[in-house]
């Protein structure tokens, strides 16, 4: 969820590509991920307890999919992979921990994610992450676009919000499993999209 432009902070430290002897930063001149997006951080992985919410196009700030602080996508998307981790917002205070480029994985939904958003408590009035991001939260890219029932991308949000923190994993490695890879919310099939990889958001 943009609120910002944020000074770029890329991770120069401690890249290294999958399978290469070195690694070209992420470059915001194409749509999708770029070719370095499988570069690895040399920390260890760490597993933390944190609040979960989720974030889609019709309760992002302003709606659309625009972030604070492209790395490897140009706007809010990704497809869950290690290689493709989707776009996920926290709150500027957890910038020394959770910085710009960091990797996560979850294992609730068993997807990986990135950080390249911001969110704060200017957000949204309504939504799974209308409350702000407050200390260790990640906010979620869902899915979504100008053509999607807003109210079934809603709906997708607050199915999948955990009432209680949950496990993530910080630096996680490439060997993870990975459900329903793609968007989390699809606008197909019509008319209620799909949540998950459900075949309609309401079942």
């Amino acid at each position: 969820m943009i609120r910002r432009a944020s000074p770029f902070a890329a991770l120069l430290v401690a890249l290294c590509a999958c399978g290469q002897g070195g690694v070209t930063l992420p470059t915001r001149s194409r749509p999708g991920p770029q070719p370095s997006s499988c570069y690895r951080i040399k920390v260890s992985p760490t597993t933390v307890k944190a609040t979960i919410t989720f974030y889609g196009w019709p309760d992002n700030s302003p709606p659309g999919d625009q972030i604070a602080h492209p790395v490897i996508h140009r706007r809010a998307e990704g497809a869950g992979t290690y290689c493709n981790p989707t776009t996920f917002a926290t709150e500027r205070a957890n910038g020394k921990r959770i910085p710009y480029g960091i990797k996560i994985y979850v294992p609730f939904l068993e997807q990986y994610f990135i950080r390249e958003d911001l969110c704060a408590a200017s957000g949204p009035t309504s939504g799974s992450g209308s409350q702000g991001c407050r200390k260790l939260w990640f906010d979620l890219w869902i899915g979504g676009d100008a053509k999607s029932n807003s109210r079934e991308v809603v709906e997708c949000e607050q199915r999948l919000t955990p009432n209680r923190q949950v496990s993530v994993i910080l630096y996680p490695g490439d060997g993870l499993p990975v459900a329903h890879p793609g968007p989390i919310y699809r606008d197909a099939p019509p008319p209620n999209g799909s949540c998950y990889g459900k075949g309609d958001v309401r079942r």
